[in-house]
């Protein structure tokens, strides 16, 4: 009997999964380092540097070590002086508002006062002189000219002339003290919140700027599907064993076929009446099968080598025609 080919063992989805997660891992690392491109400037460098490492671990327990990067940025020389000197003043300028906070802490503290009699106050203390100094000078030019007109103190003509001149005195009050009367509560408002407003704007100056990074270009390496090569290869092992099967199943139906077609199960099998001579299999018992034509042409055999079988089954061999060896397949099967 030919020997039955060992089918191929499948690929273990464990270890498949393993190969596959210990490619990708190799993958991404190198597109890591890729992307990491070095950049220098006129105005500056950026460079990226290995600076630890971070265990990871799969499903199956594998651990890996995939590199940890950090990105340096360094200034021309000229930039670094610039950032320096722009430091100290940032520096100075936020060390003047600390300055400042602790002057005005009380002011929070304080409500501020928009009541009438505090928005009267101010404009009494601020702007009222300016209204009353003109009216005053506007009074003593009437008294003088009432005075040369004959018209005296007491008189009808007089208290007149004086009633009109109060009613127009305090109709202009009413509106200068209106008028006045906004603009004393935003100048109110303006002296407390003037003290915040500097320390606000000298923060705003000690800001530390942030560095700007650029985009590195991005190199992508594509990933090598190991598990689709293992399939495959499993695949093609699969299909070389179903050959050697089908190649099996002729050479029995040959061998069979052979021994019950001649007389007594005999047939030529002297090696030199063949040709193009390749083995196909072997026995059970190690007897090599093989595949050939004859000499005189019949198309490709599939049979033993007499020679062979001498050594090993003796009575199944026997002397033909013109001196050459016959085989009794029977005998041998």
């Amino acid at each position: 009997m030919v020997s039955t080919p060992k089918a191929p063992k499948a690929p273990d989805p464990t270890q498949t999964a393993a190969a596959q997660t210990a490619t990708n891992v190799d993958t991404a690392i190198a597109n890591a380092g890729l992307s990491h491109t070095n950049q220098y400037t006129p105005d500056g460098s950026l460079e990226y540097k290995i600076s630890g490492h971070t265990t990871m671990t799969d499903q199956n327990g594998k651990t890996y070590q995939l590199p940890t990067y950090s990105a340096y940025q360094t200034y021309s020389p000229e930039n670094q002086a610039i950032y320096d000197q722009t430091q100290q003043t940032q520096l100075g300028l936020s060390k003047l508002a600390n300055d400042q906070t602790q002057k005005v802490s009380g002011i929070l503290g304080t409500n501020v006062d928009l009541s009438a009699g505090n928005v009267d106050k101010y404009v009494n203390d601020h702007w009222q002189s300016g209204f009353n100094n003109p009216w005053d000078r506007d009074q003593a030019s009437l008294d003088q000219s009432l005075a040369d007109k004959g018209i005296s103190m007491g008189s009808a003509a007089y208290d007149n002339a004086m009633r009109d001149f109060s009613t127009r005195k305090q109709a202009a009050s009413d509106q200068y003290l209106g008028d006045m009367y906004s603009n004393a509560q935003n100048s109110i408002l303006t002296e407390r919140n003037q003290p915040l407003n500097e320390i606000s704007a000298l923060m705003s100056g000690s800001q530390v700027n942030q560095p700007n990074y650029v985009n590195s270009p991005t190199t992508q390496l594509p990933t090598v599907d190991q598990a689709g090569l293992i399939n495959e290869n499993y695949n093609q092992q699969m299909a070389g064993y179903n050959q050697q099967v089908s190649q099996k199943n002729a050479a029995m139906g040959g061998l069979f076929g052979l021994g019950g077609s001649l007389l007594g199960g005999w047939a030529m099998s002297d090696r030199r009446l063949k040709r193009n001579i390749h083995q196909i299999g072997a026995t059970a018992s190690g007897l090599p099968v093989y595949e050939y034509e004859y000499a005189w042409g019949g198309g490709r055999q599939v049979g033993f080598m007499a020679d062979e079988v001498a050594a090993i089954a003796p009575h199944a061999v026997a002397e033909g025609p013109g001196g050459f060896m016959m085989v009794s397949y029977a005998g041998v099967l």
